[in-house]
């Protein structure tokens, strides 16, 4: 057993509360006053103290507070503690929620960034995971709720009130229920393996499966029946004699058919032999012509394509040329550009040659304030000074040193680099020279080229048609290629079948008309099959439809069976209170439900005072059943007029007309 007393409980800035501590009786404590005030923010403080919720179970709720305009009051901290027993033993319990504001960089303002929250437990910090556990340890979640409201239980659904009073009450199985009656022992047999409501789920989705197939069955059996009574019974035998001998008698026409084709493949096949003979004879032409052409244009051919040699060769000269007076004009450029680097670099060796003068010509001069002690402003000794002088002459001969360094290795420098330029000016000199000698080789080239008789000649194609004409192998291929010719132009005779063809195309639109009627016998034979298939599944379905209907009875029965054994059960385990567990509605259906009723009057038509005191029973019930008593918070507690023993620590919260809250601890008389 487990007692559950708030001691203290202290609210800072949460809602409409900015300060106040409660200090409760360890039976009953009063909080009265005009609405507004905030005694049901007391209990949201207590909950979400306890589990970060309102006490009507929201995460989420504004538990900030607000100024008179309705804003929230910035960087305000909101904070909830508490001081309870548990059997005896004292805790202390925080919760604190906070904002975030950073001042950030190049701001002249802190920035709101987010919310924070902090547990304590007995003063020591917890994380959510840690704080949570230990919450659980001192009650579970669902039960606090259940036995701290009066009203809490009651606005649960009916299959959560169930699931509770059933957990209170003690199982009852099936088993027991089903006892001795063989429509219950055979339906537990069916659903192995799944609960009752799923099993009864199943059923209602296989009936509304079979009604949506059985709806439409007749009247696909009456469309049937018209489509048969519109195909009527013919001599099915005699169609398919007259259609067989149709069908002899085209295929007879078809091998007539075949044997014109063969003679006409004949036909065609020795013009095209003539036509391939005359392509052949056309070549062997065409290939004498050029073999005559050839003979007497070859020394043409040859002569000017040495001439073409000769032009293509002056072309190429005058090329390279060109591309020596490029050269030259770029090799020109940076020589002057090399002759401009060379007067800059003597300008800047003479600028170096004088700086190393002017360095060594450098002299250290002593100021006597800087052989004062500057502490007391007195003159140092002799031998400080000597020391003091030889230090800043060796400083000043290691920096003249440094310095004259950097001015040789600059001259240095521009030595390299003034060698470096007249080389490569030397070298574009040679480029130049080289240049001009290969452009007088080249025009030397092309006045040889063009002096020479090859160059000059007037070359003239010689005429080859004499050749051809009197060629007595062409003459010949001509008078084999005119007969060939003559013979190809010749049309290929063609048979005339046109009678036959007619019959063919007649005797296929004859069949295909007998076809047609003997696929109405296929037609009819589909049909009747189709109606006698639907017909016996009409009568299939509406038998597992039937047996659907009596397991949905059995169920119903079971279910009263049951839900009777279990009300009589818990309904023993209150004082005032008892459940309903089936409705029934005005046409008469009755429906499972779980409602708490006070002398037989349903909860949802009761009185404010009335819901109060089925609440209460009900957690002395619970309270008792779990082991677990922990404050009531009573809101509207005014409406109740009875009173009903409580073992709990109860919180009144009441509506009065004063503009304070007011806090009284023990038996209001």
């Amino acid at each position: 057993m487990k007692e559950i007393i708030i001691k203290q409980l202290t609210l800072l800035n949460f809602k409409c509360v900015r300060d106040l501590t409660i200090d409760f009786d360890s039976r009953v404590t009063n909080i009265s006053g005009r609405n507004g005030l905030g005694k049901t923010t007391i209990f949201d403080a207590f909950t979400w103290l306890l589990f970060g919720k309102d006490s009507q179970d929201r995460k989420k709720f504004d538990l900030k507070t607000l100024d008179s305009s309705g804003r929230i009051i910035a960087q305000l901290p909101h904070e909830v503690s508490a001081i309870i027993a548990i059997n005896g033993e004292e805790v202390r319990l925080t919760r604190r929620f906070s904002e975030k504001w950073v001042k950030r960089a190049g701001e002249t303002e802190p920035v709101f960034t987010g919310n924070e929250e902090e547990r304590f437990y007995n003063d020591v910090p917890c994380s959510a995971k840690e704080y949570d556990a230990k919450i659980a340890d001192i009650c579970n979640e669902t039960v606090f709720k259940f036995i701290t409201s009066p009203v809490c239980f009651s606005a649960q659904s009916a299959a959560a009130q169930k699931q509770m009073l059933f957990k209170m009450a003690g199982s009852i199985t099936d088993s027991e229920i089903a006892a001795g009656n063989e429509d219950f022992e055979r339906l537990l047999e069916l659903i192995t393996g799944k609960t009752l409501e799923e099993f009864k789920k199943e059923i209602g989705a296989k009936k509304t499966r079979l009604n949506g197939e059985i709806t439409d069955i007749p009247g696909r059996i009456d469309e049937k029946k018209r489509d048969l009574s519109l195909i009527p019974e013919q001599d099915w035998a005699a169609l398919e004699k007259e259609r067989e001998a149709k069908q002899n008698e085209r295929a007879e026409i078809v091998n007539q058919f075949e044997q014109f084709a063969a003679a006409q493949r004949k036909a065609n096949s020795q013009r095209l032999a003539d036509i391939e003979e005359l392509g052949k004879l056309r070549s062997k032409k065409s290939q004498r012509v050029n073999e005559v052409t050839q003979e007497a244009t070859a020394g043409f051919y040859e002569k000017k394509q040495a001439q073409n040699n000769l032009q293509f060769q002056i072309t190429s000269l005058r090329g390279e040329i060109d591309n020596h007076n490029r050269s030259i004009e770029t090799a020109e450029r940076e020589i002057k550009a090399c002759a401009e680097t060379r007067e800059r670099l003597i300008k800047e060796y003479q600028r170096l040659y004088k700086q190393t003068a002017e360095i060594q010509a450098e002299q250290l001069e002593f100021n006597e304030s800087e052989f004062i002690c500057p502490t007391c402003k007195r003159p140092l000794d002799i031998a400080d000074i000597e020391a003091r002088q030889a230090e800043m002459t060796e400083n000043f001969e290691n920096q003249r040193g440094i310095r004259l360094q950097r001015v040789a290795d600059a001259i240095e420098e521009n030595k390299r680099l003034g060698k470096a330029n007249n080389a490569k000016r030397e070298q574009y000199e040679a480029q130049i020279e080289k240049c001009r000698a290969d452009i007088k080789t080249a025009e030397d080239r092309i006045k040889e080229i063009e002096a020479s008789p090859e160059f000059s000649e007037i070359i003239t194609e010689p005429n080859v048609k004499p050749l051809l004409d009197s060629d007595t192998v062409i003459a010949e291929l001509d008078k084999e290629i005119q007969q060939l010719e003559a013979k190809t132009a010749e049309e290929v005779p063609q048979a005339d079948n046109s009678d036959l063809k007619a019959r063919h195309n007649a005797l296929n639109v004859e069949i295909d008309g007998i076809t047609a009627d003997l696929r109405a016998k296929e037609v009819r034979s589909r049909l009747q099959n189709r109606i006698s298939e639907l017909e016996t599944k009409y009568q299939s379905l509406n038998e597992e439809i039937a047996e659907l209907e009596r397991l949905e009875f059995t169920i119903t029965e079971f279910s009263k069976a049951r839900s009777e054994a279990i009300e009589r059960r818990i309904n023993g385990l209150f004082s005032l209170v008892k459940f309903r567990w089936i409705a029934t509605a005005i046409n008469g259906a009755e429906k499972e439900t779980c409602e708490a009723t006070l002398n037989g009057k349903p909860y949802s038509t009761c009185s404010a005072g009335e819901k109060i005191l089925i609440g209460l029973d009900i957690i002395n019930a619970i309270s008792a059943s779990q082991g677990i008593f922990a404050p009531i918070f009573i809101d509207n507690a005014e409406s109740l007029t009875r009173e009903l023993p409580m073992k709990s620590q109860i919180i009144n919260l009441r509506v009065s007309f004063d503009d304070k809250l007011i806090i009284k601890n023990g038996i209001d008389k």
